[in-house]
């Protein structure tokens, strides 16, 4: 029975990592004759992953939680009420509760329960051929030009997004940033990033590892090199064998770190233009009344008001909880992903790294970060009991 329950897990696993390819689901559900199903497909796996968590409960399964779980996520449910009065409609409710609330629902519950290393494997077996899949179509962009490419995985070209589609191509000077096979460059970086950091933690597949990091390097977007450069930066120096050949290096180091900054200072790879309109919008354009340390904007900020410029994005994950949950909510957040990271420092300095970006992009926005870095907290076994 047990064996059978890690199936429904899997498939549930299965579901959302398919959703991530908006452009896959889209051809495949217009062929179908509804391309806006594609939509649904991500809830349907979150669905399903609840559904084995129930049953596994109903079988006798049993949950483990700390007093910062059962404090989050009762903060949660007093912002849901508040969701419930700040919205009129299901839809905003559902894109608020994604961006909010979901990721650390699914850290919760992948935190209590095994996967099958077998079962495991075939994830990450789909998201090797999804990886080359999505490098062979940004090498298409560059075969056929942007226009050509998509109307080939499209029908149609508008730049830079199509407003109905929300499928999105961009130049960063002699470089396309592609959607490839997913729909938006970002996403592809967050698809490559996560799954490199999947790969690096299995005996097969961190050799592959290296696909998803081109991946990542090909989207040319700044918030995901910055997660990279953060990672490796620190397991640089929490290595302390890595600091006596700094010492040794740091002469010949400072005027190399020049001659690199060249080209990116040329390419204006290092400009602070964009990071200073976000700080102008935030001070200028975020029209919306909240508390400082309960937020209780929860539900007008986000995705909840599709369609209206920066208030729906905001460019800063931060901010949209700071808004949203307060200063009350970002502290039990910290406190629980630290308390889920524990003793594992890899894991730590994911986190640190994601949290950096977080400052300049809202990454909940990102369907392939909901589905992938939950992933990292799911734990794995060789016998085939969950």
């Amino acid at each position: 029975m047990q064996y059978k329950l890690s199936n429904i897990l899997f498939f549930g696993i299965l579901l959302q990592v398919v959703s991530t390819q908006g452009i896959i689901t889209f051809n495949l559900f217009k062929l179908l004759g509804d391309w806006e199903l594609k939509s649904f497909l991500h809830p349907i796996g979150i669905l399903v992953v609840i559904i084995y968590y129930l049953l596994k409960f109903a079988n006798g399964g049993k949950f483990k939680y700390s007093g910062i779980d059962l404090l989050l996520f009762l903060y949660f449910t007093i912002c849901i009420f508040i969701l419930v009065l700040n919205v009129s409609d299901s839809s905003s409710f559902l894109f608020t509760f994604r961006e909010v609330i979901l990721i650390f629902l699914l850290i919760f519950l992948y935190g209590q329960t095994s996967i099958p290393l077998r079962l495991w494997r075939k994830i990450l077996g789909l998201l090797y051929i999804l990886v080359l899949g999505n490098l062979l179509f940004i090498l298409l962009t560059y075969v056929y030009g942007p226009e050509e490419y998509m109307k080939l995985v499209t029908g149609r070209f508008i730049w830079p997004i199509d407003s109905e589609y929300k499928f999105k191509i961009s130049n960063f000077y002699v470089f396309w940033r592609s959607p490839a096979l997913i729909g938006e460059t970002a996403a592809v970086g967050h698809f490559g990033l996560l799954s490199y950091f999947l790969f690096r933690e299995d005996e097969i597949y961190k050799r592959k590892k290296l696909f998803p990091l081109l991946l990542v390097l090909l989207t040319f977007v700044r918030s995901v090199y910055l997660v990279l450069l953060v990672f490796f930066v620190f397991r640089f120096f929490l290595k302390k064998k890595n600091l006596f050949k700094l010492e040794v290096i740091l002469p010949y180091l400072i005027p190399l770190i020049f001659l690199i900054a060249i080209p990116f200072y040329n390419f204006k790879l290092l400009s602070l233009k964009s990071i200073m309109a976000r700080f102008d919008h935030w001070i200028n354009d975020l029209n919306v009344k909240f508390n400082l340390f309960i937020g209780g904007a929860i539900g007008k900020v986000g995705g909840a008001v599709r369609g209206d410029g920066f208030v729906s994005t905001l460019d800063s994950y931060w901010l949209l909880m700071l808004v949203s949950t307060g200063i009350i909510g970002i502290v039990l957040i910290i406190l629980f992903m630290k308390e889920k990271a524990a003793d594992n420092q890899r894991m730590k300095i994911i986190l640190i790294s994601f949290l950096c970006a977080a400052f300049f992009v809202t990454i909940t926005q990102s369907i392939p970060f909901l589905v992938l870095f939950p992933l990292l907290f799911i734990k794995k076994e060789t016998n085939i009991r969950t």
